[in-house]
């Protein structure tokens, strides 16, 4: 319950957040650009976005790709983040919903996005094989989070932990170890908008056959 409370307080300012411009704005350009890779007109794509925070990643989504057929669905387990996420007037389902809960959807999906939540995950493990679990056969997962690879990553994480809490920000090497047998890695990307950022990391994971 106090993670909760923590982010339905910042949901009041998360859009006019610093980090928007260091980490979360690039993050969420180097999303697009995979997804104009690989997103078809002629394809019909259900996607969603686990951690979705007030849905920014998704309605840009939804304003890069308003000629394809995209069921857009975002869950995220504060209740104000939730709340300004549907203020705006678009297509796209927002629901409140721990990542526990996720096994419960009754859905399949052509590509689940994760950014920046993962690390805040009490059981990252179960909930890469959720993941893999609900996509479809050779759907994508699109991880991407702060990574504590060196000394430097963890003594910026150590602040930052104070403002959001309790956090475990795996490594590239441990990301890899937890998703070897459920995915294969595609691609890494390091995302470095400014020199003093620590370790920002999008994974590029395809599901392999179960």
């Amino acid at each position: 319950m106090r993670k909760q409370k923590v982010w339905d307080f910042w949901s009041k300012y998360y859009e006019g957040l610093w980090v928007q411009k260091v980490s979360l704005g690039p993050t969420r350009r180097e999303i697009l650009n995979f997804l104009k890779e690989i997103l078809k007109k002629e394809k019909k794509y259900r996607i969603l976005d686990v951690g979705c925070g007030t849905g920014q990643l998704l309605c840009e989504i939804h304003e890069a790709f308003i000629e394809y057929d995209l069921e857009l669905f975002g869950i995220d387990f504060s209740k104000a983040m939730i709340e300004r996420a549907k203020i705006p007037d678009h297509e796209i389902t927002f629901q409140q919903m721990n990542v526990r809960e996720i096994k419960g959807l009754d859905q399949q999906y052509d590509l689940i996005l994760c950014t920046h939540s993962f690390p805040y995950y009490e059981n990252q493990d179960l909930a890469i094989k959720d993941f893999r679990a609900l996509l479809k056969s050779e759907g994508y997962l699109l991880l991407a989070q702060a990574s504590q690879n060196n000394a430097y990553d963890a003594l910026t994480m150590f602040f930052v932990k104070f403002t959001t809490g309790k956090a475990k920000y795996p490594s590239v090497k441990e990301v890899l170890a937890m998703t070897k047998k459920l995915f294969q890695c595609e691609g890494i990307i390091r995302i470095k908008a400014r020199f003093y950022m620590p370790s920002i990391y999008f994974f590029i994971l395809k599901g392999m056959d179960l």
